[in-house]
Parts: structure tokens; C-alpha cells; sequence
């Protein structure tokens, strides 16, 4: 990796002191904090006193990368962490002095902490009585999305700083519209509440119970914090305007205690708003560095596409557009099409030519507002036939959404027939297609038929009981490969495990060989090991729970899963995808993975949704924050005015991780018949007019 003077000067500066390090993405920041990190280790500082200190894991794995490529370093590696990560570590260790203090009913047992799925299942039990009483009858929201409303306001008040009991108390007075709706927060306060207590009766610690108790305790005792401070002496803090009000009080109190530290800010960020990130707070620490370095470089794009990023801005908030030069008009073209699938097709087609012309399909993005079922679907289709590879990242997409969980589900209710679950044939030849290689629909129905009984024993029949005509119609290769499922299942009948442990043998040993629908199908491989992933860490966190009541944790599981689980982050799928592959994900997804490209292909500009955030009738991400001021009311004036700087600051973020060209399509209708007229879209027209109209076009 090269560095340029000025970058190695900063890093050389941060050695002595504290930097605070800003500019915009893609002006090397990172690559600053990476030389920084380098000279660290070369003066044989060891690892474990370098804290590298990040908001969200994946943010992290760009050092992880790095470390791995210095050559010759045989010393402890830095610590890559998140406040989340170091505040579980301190309450487990220091656990017998936390207890007491919280009031927990069994203190001098060791807590379990819960994910957003295990926390999901213990707020839906908590929650069935509630739901049984008729609560929420006056919003509109299916069940899995209330529940993470409520565990969401519950973080909001432990990343922000204020109780949980005054969740309710602050909705309700920012809320300017139908009083009937002010009864959804009261009874999502009340939920809440419950949730609490049940997590101090069996001592569950979720993630905001788990942040309320690390702010406690690192500001009352002097013994912990001496403990935490005293462990690093030197930070990284990259992507500071991503974190919470809770982290940056945190790392203002420890600062000081750092021989030298480096803390980067991206200016115009903070895309996690919704998950409470502040740049406002994070501005704070600027104070107590002793030095601000603004760096101005660009790295990732040039003055053409940071002409577009201006020119943007004017029309988005209607002012003069004045000149566009030439040049910046050529990195930027629009399509417009009437229908959704005519969009697609010339996508693809565009993709195929960038290709052909030389460029590295992992340099190519399609970004879009939300990547449905749908759209993924049809590109994929369409980049099959051209031989095209695709991959797609949707972090917050639940493991019920993806059809191979469904299968791998329906294999699983076949080998535990204790259960009584046994699927549908309609579930069963889902699962037979993905299972066995090259198998169409059409035999893979035909098979369920024949197989699939109402045996309560054994819901599955061996192929020596069908007629041998019956076998031709499936084809012997088909019929092979069932066999072997079968005898695979019978024998496992002899000697079970847990159902993790009976999914990763069944995937390892038969679905990703050879003549299986697995093999060499990574997308498959992928969703499986989120699947397994789950699984455990679900088996893990209930296990107590589960040892007093005496049910069955794989069935409840499954019951969650069929329900509507919102997935929790799993790193591996933040790995940056392999270079030969185009990457196809929702824009602020694109964002937070931190990749600079060469084409962006934008979808759908006239969706509302590159403007409009998530309407979440139970919760609110700037009433409930620091800069909101009690009593005042949230008014569509707010709403029109947040959603304007977010796509501003969206399309700056997005523009300054392009080098090359900016494809920009939209339709008539999008995929559900609506007409598209989004500000996007009318920002768009707004510069192609002003440019015509500048080169002479004067009927535009």
C-alpha cells in the first residue's frame, strides 16, 4: 500500500498527541489511521495496549485486512473493538460487583447476554399478554416489527442517556398529530417496562440494559474505570460521527488517559441516525484533542463527480444551479423508462458493455432504496443469461425472507418427526428443488407427491416403493440423490443432536457435495452459516431459560423464525465481495460497507424512498436524541427538512465513493404500478433543464 507525504506527516503527528482527524470520505483518513496503526507496532508497542475503536464491526475489518497484510510482525494484535464489545467484557468480569447494584433477583448468578434475536423471543413472551389485552390496535404494524420498535426505544434511551421509563413521556410531546395514536406509546411504554423487569428477574442483559449499566458503572466506579482506562494506551477512533452520545461521553473522559491518540470524523456523515449515531456529539471531542488537521484530498473522486455532489445540492434545495461544465455533465447520464422491467433490462445490458470495455465487475454498483425479493430476483435472472455474477447484501433482511431458509427448515421438521411438524408438499418441493442438483419444479413436485406420506413415524417413503415408470418420469439421477437423502435421514434417526449441530452435518455431508443443489452455490453456503449462526447463539442464550421451563428451544426457535425474526448482523456477510462479481445493495447499506467503486447505476430515483425515512409509528430517532428540545413538537416542517438533508448528505456520501461514472435510471411505474415522482427525481430533471437550456436547448 502507498502513502503519500502528507498522510505519513499526520500519522507521525498523532504520535505525539491527541489528532482530531476530519474531512470528507475518500480524502484517506482510514489510510491515515492505518499508518498510524503501522508505526505503533514498528516501535514495538504491543498490540493489546492499541485500541482500535470503531462503531459498528464491520467498520473494523478494513484494519483486520490491513494487520494481516504487515509482514514480518509477530507481536500481540490491537484490539479492533466497539463500546458494545468492550462494555459486555467489563460487566462480565466485573459482574459480582455490578450485580448488586442493578437489581437483579439472582445476583450471584452470571447473566446471559441476548442478541437482537434472542431479545426479540423473550420481548414476544413478554409481550403475549399484552397482545392478548388488544394493545396497538390503533397503528398499523405487523408483530416482529412492534417488538423491535419498542427493544429500539429501549436502546435509544441507554445510547442517548435518559431512563427508559421516560420513553412514552417524550413521544408524546413531540407528537403533533391524532391524539390516538399518543395511546401506542403509553402501552409501548408498558411493554417495555415488563421487558425490564423480566430481563432483572432471570438475569437477561439485552443491548440497552447492557449500555445502561457499562455508563453506570465506568462513571461511578473509580475501581472499573481505572481498570478499562489502564488496559490501552493508545486509540484509533475511526468513523467517530457513527456512534452515540453515550460513546462519545465515554471516550471524552478517557482521552486524556491515552499517551496518543487519532480520532477521524467523516464530515457530512452520519447515516446510522436511526440506530442513534451523532455527529453533533461526536463534534464535542474536536475540543479536547489537541490538535484539528482537515484533510482535502480526494482519493476516490475527482472534480467532475464533486461538481455533480454541489450541483445537487442547489437543485435538491431549489436554488440557482448557475453553469455545469462539460465534463461533469458526461460522468453523469439518466434513463427514463415506463415500465420496471424495461429499467432492468437495460441495467444488464449496460453492465454487459461496461464489461466487454474492460471494466472489473466489482467496480460496478447497483444501489437502489430497497432491494426487494423482486428486483434482486430479476436482475439475477437477467445477469444469469449474460454469465454475469451478482452479489447482493441486505444486512437487515430476516432469515425468513430467503426461500433456502424454508428448505433447510422443512429438512429439519422431516428429521425430528417427534415434533408433529412435518411440512406441506408445497414446503417439501421447495426443499427437494434446492436440494437436489438441476432439479426443475415440475419433477421436484411430481417427487413430493410420490415421497411425502401422513407417517407419523417417518413422513418420508424410500424410491423402492415406486412404480418403476413413476422413476423414469423423475429421472435416475433425481431419484439417486433423493435415496441418499433419505438414508442419510433414517440413519440420523439412530443418533440425534442438537438441531444446529444436525443442520451443519446434513449441509456438510450431503446438500454442498457434488450432484447436490449446494454445491458450489455460495449464496446457499452463505445463508446456511447465518442459519447454523443463528441457531446457536439463540440455543446459547436461552439455554437457562429453557433448563427451568423444560420446553424445546428448536421449536420455539422455529416458531420465531416462521413469525418474522429481524436478523441480527453477521460479520461475514460484511466481507467485501470478490472482485469479479457486481455488488447490487440499498444505498445507505453501500455506505456503511465503506468501498469505493467505479460505476454507480442508481435505481428507481423517483422511489420516495431515497427521500422518505421508515415510517416507525412507536418510535422516533431525532425526538428521542439530544439535540431534540423537550416540548417542542415534531411538525411536517421537521419531517420535510430532515428528509432533505438526508438525501443531500445521501448523494454526497454516495458520489464520494465513485471514480467513474454515475448511471441514473427511473420508470414510469415501479414494481408495484405507482406513478414515480420522488425529489430525487425532480432534482434530477431540474439540473438536465438548467443544461440544456445552457447549450441552446430551449424547449426542455
Amino acid at each position: 500500500m502507498l502513502f503519500t507525504d502528507n498522510q505519513e506527516q499526520i500519522a507521525k503527528r498523532a504520535l505525539e498527541k491527541s489528532v482530531f482527524l476530519t474531512g470528507f470520505a475518500g480524502s484517506g483518513k482510514t489510510t491515515i489511521g492505518k499508518i498510524f496503526l503501522k508505526y505503533l507496532l514498528e516501535q514495538d508497542i504491543p498490540g493489546n495496549k492499541i485500541l482500535v475503536l470503531v462503531p459498528q464491526k464491520s467498520l473494523g475489518i478494513t484494519y483486520s485486512e490491513f494487520l494481516e497484510s504487515i509482514e514480518n510482525y509477530n507481536g500481540n494484535l490491537p484490539v479492533i473493538q466497539t463500546i458494545s464489545g468492550i462494555s459486555q467484557k467489563i460487566i462480565r468480569l466485573f459482574w459480582p460487583i455490578i450485580a448488586p447494584q442493578f437489581n437483579f433477583i439472582n445476583p450471584n448468578h452470571y447473566p446471559t447476554f441476548l442478541n437482537i434475536e434472542s431479545a426479540q423471543y423473550f420481548m414476544a413472551k413478554v409481550c403475549e399478554p399484552f397482545f392478548e389485552k388488544n394493545f396497538f390496535s390503533s397503528i398499523k404494524s405487523e408483530k416482529p416489527r412492534i417488538l423491535s420498535q419498542i427493544l429500539d426505544n429501549l436502546n435509544k434511551s441507554a445510547l442517548v442517556g435518559f431512563p427508559h421509563e421516560e420513553i412514552a413521556e417524550r413521544l408524546k410531546s413531540a407528537w403533533s398529530k391524532e391524539s390516538t395514536h399518543i395511546l401506542a406509546y403509553d402501552e409501548a411504554q408498558e411493554c417495555a417496562n415488563a421487558f425490564r423487569d423480566y430481563c432483572l428477574e432471570f438475569n437477561l442483559i439485552d443491548f440497552s440494559l447492557q449500555y445502561e449499566i457499562f455508563t453506570q458503572v465506568i462513571h461511578k466506579s473509580f475501581l472499573i474505570q481505572q481498570y478499562l482506562f489502564n488496559s490501552y494506551e493508545y486509540l484509533i477512533y475511526d468513523n467517530c460521527e457513527e456512534d452515540t452520545p453515550a460513546a462519545h461521553d465515554l471516550i471524552l473522559k478517557w482521552l486524556s488517559g491515552f499517551k496518543s491518540a487519532l480520532v477521524i470524523q467523516d464530515e457530512n456523515a452520519g447515516f446510522r441516525s436511526f440506530l442513534g449515531a451523532d455527529p453533533t456529539s461526536a463534534a464535542r471531542l474536536s475540543k479536547s484533542c489537541q490538535e484539528i488537521i482537515e484533510v482535502n484530498d480526494s482519493f476516490t473522486s475527482d472534480p467532475p463527480i464533486q461538481e455533480i455532489i454541489s450541483i445537487y445540492a442547489k437543485a435538491l434545495s431549489h436554488q440557482p444551479i448557475g453553469g455545469i461544465s462539460e465534463p461533469g455533465f458526461k460522468r453523469f447520464s439518466f434513463h427514463h423508462h415506463k415500465f420496471f422491467p424495461d429499467m432492468i433490462d437495460q441495467v444488464v445490458q449496460q453492465i454487459d458493455d461496461f464489461i466487454k470495455q474492460g471494466i472489473n465487475p466489482g467496480k460496478i454498483a447497483i444501489l437502489a432504496p430497497f432491494v426487494s425479493n423482486a428486483l434482486r430476483f430479476q436482475i439475477q435472472q437477467r445477469m444469469n443469461q449474460k454469465n454475469i455474477k451478482l452479489v447482493t447484501h441486505r444486512p437487515s433482511r430476516s432469515l425468513r425472507e430467503e426461500s433456502i431458509t424454508h428448505g433447510l427448515i422443512s429438512w429439519t421438521k422431516l428429521a425430528y418427526p417427534e415434533w408433529g411438524l412435518s411440512p406441506s408438499i408445497y414446503q417439501f418441493r421447495t426443499a427437494i428443488t434446492q436440494a437436489i442438483g438441476n432439479m426443475d419444479p415440475v419433477r421436484a413436485d411430481l417427487l413430493s407427491r410420490i415421497v411425502l406420506s401422513k407417517n407419523t413415524t417417518f413422513a418420508l417413503r424410500p424410491m423402492d416403493e415406486v412404480r418403476p415408470e413413476m422413476l423414469e418420469r423423475i429421472t435416475i439421477q433425481a431419484v439417486f440423490q433423493y435415496q441418499k437423502i433419505y438414508s442419510w435421514l433414517m440413519n440420523y434417526q439412530n443418533n440425534k443432536s442438537e438441531v444446529d449441530v444436525f443442520l451443519a452435518s446434513f449441509f456438510g455431508e450431503i446438500l454442498s457435495q457434488p450432484g447436490f443443489g449446494f454445491h458450489e452455490n455460495y449464496d446457499g453456503a452463505e445463508i446456511t452459516g447465518r442459519l447454523i449462526e443463528s441457531m446457536q447463539n439463540f440455543r446459547k442464550n436461552t439455554f437457562s431459560h429453557f433448563q427451568k421451563t423444560g420446553g424445546n428451544w428448536a421449536l420455539d426457535y422455529i416458531t420465531m423464525l416462521e413469525n418474522g425474526l429481524i436478523s441480527a448482523l453477521y460479520l461475514q456477510t460484511w466481507d467485501l465481495p470478490p472482485q469479479d462479481a457486481v455488488y447490487l445493495a440499498p444505498a445507505h447499506t453501500f455506505l456503511m460497507q465503506n468501498r469505493p467503486v467505479e460505476m454507480q447505476i442508481w435505481l428507481d430515483i423517483g422511489n420516495m424512498g431515497w427521500w422518505q425515512r421508515l415510517m416507525q409509528p412507536l418510535t422516533q430517532p431525532y425526538v428521542l436524541s439530544r439535540n431534540w428540545i423537550d416540548g417542542m413538537k415534531w411538525t411536517d416542517i421537521h419531517e420535510y427538512e430532515n428528509n432533505q438533508k438526508n438525501l443531500e448528505k445521501l448523494i454526497s456520501g454516495l458520489l464520494r465513493r465513485c471514480s467513474g461514472n454515475l448511471i441514473l435510471h427511473t420508470t414510469g411505474y415501479n414494481e408495484n404500478g405507482d406513478e414515480q415522482t420522488g425529489p430525487l427525481l425532480k432534482a434530477t430533471q431540474r439540473i438536465l433543464r438548467t443544461y440544456h437550456r445552457q447549450i441552446g436547448h430551449q424547449n426542455v
